[in-house]
């Protein structure tokens, strides 16, 4: 038995932390969970059983800000790891976290789905002792990160499966929000001060977001205190406070768009339209394309609006069975407890 660091700095990372740590209890692993403060990564974990150890914040637009809370977070981590006699770390490309457990010799198991995220990437992953990622994935496009001792470990699905195949829609989540079936669209604003992010391309979500609530009622969930600023004084339009179960929103709607990518793809694995609106290339999402699942690329706020208006006149045209698309895929937990094994093999 082992004692796993898992450490999160999104809401999608906290959402695939607090499913590993499931996994890893149920086979008697101890688990400490620690997350950044930022968006809605704290509710995340609390929503899925989990109170995580807080551990820093978020730095803002700026560059400099970015970098100071970061050692700073690097400092607090050391202070709360370095006598918990920790095993392996396991996390996304995470600058703090991977210097910390490189520096008290922790083996660090990291997992990606976005080798865009080129600063994160370059900082992380040359200290990790495996690599685990989507076959959708070209190993290129990881190996130009890593050292030449890291072990590439790829796996024949995606990240969102983790939870997706363990967790089941729940209609009361409609009720709660006053919600009805395939009566409203989610939209996911973009990552705008996101290190990768192209800023040059000067996406608005918010924009979509206005125009949508012309034809029916939007949930929108901001990333930023100005996304909500943007959102505050829209009609027909439901911005959430609080995360809530992210598959019943998703699974009940008429469609989810994102700026990102997590979202709209969950949406398509579920068998629900996903519309993604990230300005770059992502290899997963053209992967689960290719599987027959509706997940959309929209070049810009005309084009996704256009398509969503197509969707609204018939909902059920655009979904698909999609579990039996997604049956034989596999979940990143599944390498994960072969690593893990070898690991403690060794020591």
């Amino acid at each position: 038995m082992a004692r796993i660091w898992l450490d999160a700095l999104t809401p999608k990372q906290a959402l695939l932390a607090t499913s590993l740590a499931k996994v890893l209890q149920s086979r008697g692993h101890e688990v400490l969970l620690t997350v950044r403060d930022y968006d809605y990564t704290v509710r995340v974990a609390e929503i899925h059983g989990y109170k995580p150890v807080i551990v820093g914040g978020y730095g803002g637009e700026r560059l400099l800000g970015k970098l100071v809370a970061d050692v700073k977070r690097m400092e607090k981590l050391v202070e709360l790891v370095e006598d918990e006699d920790i095993d392996v770390l396991i996390a996304y490309p995470n600058p703090s976290a991977s210097r910390v457990a490189y520096g008290l010799r922790i083996p660090y198991i990291a997992l990606t789905d976005s080798p865009h995220s080129v600063i994160a990437s370059r900082l992380s992953l040359p200290l990790a002792s495996y690599v685990v990622f989507s076959m959708c994935i070209p190993r290129s496009t990881i190996e130009v990160y890593t050292h030449p001792s890291t072990v590439l470990v790829q796996y024949n699905g995606f990240d969102e499966l983790e939870w997706i195949k363990r967790e089941k829609p729940r209609r009361e989540v409609l009720e709660e929000l006053g919600l009805r079936e395939k009566e409203y669209v989610v939209v996911r604003l973009e990552e705008r001060y996101a290190a990768y992010y192209p800023r040059s391309k000067g996406l608005q979500l918010s924009k979509l977001v206005e125009r949508l609530s012309r034809y029916t009622r939007v949930v929108a969930l901001p990333r930023y205190n100005e996304q909500w600023r943007e959102l505050e004084e829209l009609r027909n339009v439901i911005v959430l406070q609080e995360p809530v179960h992210g598959i019943s929103l998703e699974y009940y709607a008429v469609a989810v768009v994102t700026g990102g990518g997590t979202m709209a793809r969950e949406a398509a694995l579920l068998g629900v339209p996903g519309i993604n609106l990230f300005p770059g290339k992502l290899y997963v999402d053209e992967c689960v394309r290719r599987l027959g699942l509706p997940l959309f690329k929209a070049y810009s706020i005309d084009d996704a609006e256009k398509l969503l208006v197509e969707i609204l006149r018939d909902p059920d045209k655009y979904r698909v069975d999609a579990e039996k698309l997604v049956c034989g895929l596999e979940k990143p937990s599944d390498k994960i407890l072969l690593l893990l094994k070898e690991i403690l093999e060794k020591t």
